[in-house]
C-alpha cells in the first residue's frame, strides 16, 4: 500500500475492497493528517481491525488520536494525554461517537466539576474535541458550561526570605538557576558543563532532562521556541558551577534525579514555614524583575515565555542591549542580596 499526499496537505490510502455485479472494481479510501495513520487505517480495515468512526467509541477515539502523535510530540504531552484519557470524563467513555450529544458530555463535566478544576476539564474537554476531529466528527464546545474557576493564588514570599533559605542549601545551585535566570526543573537538569561559553560569561538553555514513569528522558530541545535560549551567567552562579566535579563536558551539572529535588526543595520550605513548589521560583523571577521596573516584553523574553499574543509576537521586539542593560539590573539585585546572607554568616 502506498499513501497520495492530496493537495489539502493530508494522505490517501486506497484499498481494493472486492467487485461489483459488472466486474467494476470496489476501492475503498483512508484519509488522514498523517501518512502512518492513513496506513494504519487501511491496514486495519485489511485485517478486520477497523471501525466506522461513528462506531467507535469515545474511549477509542482518545486512544486512536494518542497514537497517532505518539512519536510527535514530547513524551510529557503524550502522558499528559494518556493521564487524561484514564481519568477524565469516564462518563461517556463507551459511548459511540455518532450518539454523543451535548448533554452527554456537560453530564460527565459535572461529575468530573466535583473533583477536578476548570483548567483540568479544560484540557480533557480540547484533546475530546480534537480526537473527534481526527475522525471526522465534531461537537460543540463551546456549549458546554465549565465550572467557575477557584481562586487559589498563594502568596509569594520575597525573594530575600527566599534567599536566605536557600544560600548554603545542597540545592542552592538548582534554586538559582531557576530564581535568577528563571528556569523550569527541566531545564536546570538538562544543563551540561558544555553549554557553559568559554569565558565563562553565558549559559545555553538549549535541552530539557524530564522524569517520565521513573526514569529520565533528555530532549535535545525545549518546551517552546521561546525556552530556548542563552542567557548572561552570574559570576556568583559560575563559581558554583565550577565547584561540582565532572569527567567530560557532556555531564549534567545537577544530574540529581527530580524527586530528589523536590523533596528536598519541599522539606526546606515546610522547616521554613512555606507552602511553595520548586516551578514557584519561576513566578519568584518575574515577580522581582516587575518589581525592579523591567517591562513585561523583557521579563517574558529573559524568561523563555512564550505567549499567543500576535501583536506582541510581530510588532513587539527587544534588542539584546537592553536584554544585557535589565539582565545587569537582576544580577546586581540578587549579588546585593547573597552578598549580604553570606557577610552575616561570618
Amino acid at each position: 500500500m502506498k499513501a497520495k499526499q492530496l493537495p489539502s496537505g493530508n494522505y490517501r490510502v486506497q484499498v481494493i475492497d472486492g467487485y461489483d455485479d459488472n466486474g467494476k472494481r470496489q476501492v475503498k479510501s483512508f484519509t488522514a493528517e498523517t501518512e502512518w495513520e492513513a496506513l494504519k487505517m487501511a491496514d486495519d480495515y485489511k485485517k478486520g481491525l477497523y471501525k466506522k468512526p461513528c462506531e467507535m467509541t469515545v474511549y477509542e477515539a482518545l486512544e486512536k488520536y494518542i497514537e497517532s502523535r505518539d512519536n510527535i510530540l514530547s513524551p510529557s504531552t503524550i502522558k499528559g494525554y494518556t493521564t487524561i484519557k484514564e481519568s477524565r470524563l469516564l462518563s461517556i467513555h463507551n459511548i459511540k461517537l455518532c450518539e454523543l450529544t451535548i448533554s452527554d458530555v456537560q453530564r460527565a463535566v459535572n461529575i468530573d466539576a466535583k473533583r477536578l478544576s476548570r483548567k483540568s476539564i479544560k484540557s480533557a474537554l480540547a484533546l475530546l474535541k480534537s480526537a473527534m476531529m481526527m475522525q471526522e466528527t465534531d461537537i460543540n464546545i463551546k456549549r458546554i458550561t465549565l465550572p467557575q474557576a477557584k481562586a487559589k493564588k498563594k502568596a509569594i514570599p520575597p525573594s530575600d526570605k527566599l534567599l536566605i533559605i536557600i544560600v548554603g542549601s545542597d540545592i542552592e545551585l538548582p534554586c538559582l538557576l531557576a530564581m535568577w535566570l528563571s528556569l523550569r526543573m527541566s531545564e536546570v537538569r538538562g544543563l551540561q558543563f558544555r553549554d557553559v561559553s568559554a569565558d565563562g560569561k553565558y549559559i545555553s538553555i538549549q535541552r530539557a532532562r524530564m522524569c517520565l514513569n521513573g526514569g529520565d528522558i533528555v530532549r535535545e530541545m525545549n518546551k517552546t521556541v521561546e525556552s530556548t535560549r542563552t542567557n548572561k551567567l552570574p559570576p556568583y552562579l559560575l563559581s558554583l558551577i565550577r565547584k561540582i566535579p565532572h569527567k567530560k563536558e557532556t555531564d549534567f551539572i545537577v544530574p540529581d534525579r527530580y524527586e530528589s529535588i523536590r523533596k528536598r526543595f519541599k522539606t526546606l520550605m515546610n522547616e521554613n514555614g512555606y507552602d511553595i513548589t520548586f516551578h514557584t521560583l519561576r513566578h519568584e523571577f518575574a515577580t522581582t524583575l516587575n518589581d525592579l521596573g523591567i517591562p513585561s516584553d523583557y521579563i517574558q523574553k529573559l524568561g523563555g515565555w512564550s505567549t499567543d499574543n500576535v501583536m506582541k509576537a510581530v510588532y513587539t521586539h527587544t534588542t539584546s542591549d537592553k536584554e544585557t542593560h535589565y539582565q545587569g539590573m537582576i544580577d546586581d539585585y540578587f549579588t546585593r542580596l547573597i552578598e549580604g546572607i553570606t557577610q552575616d554568616a561570618f
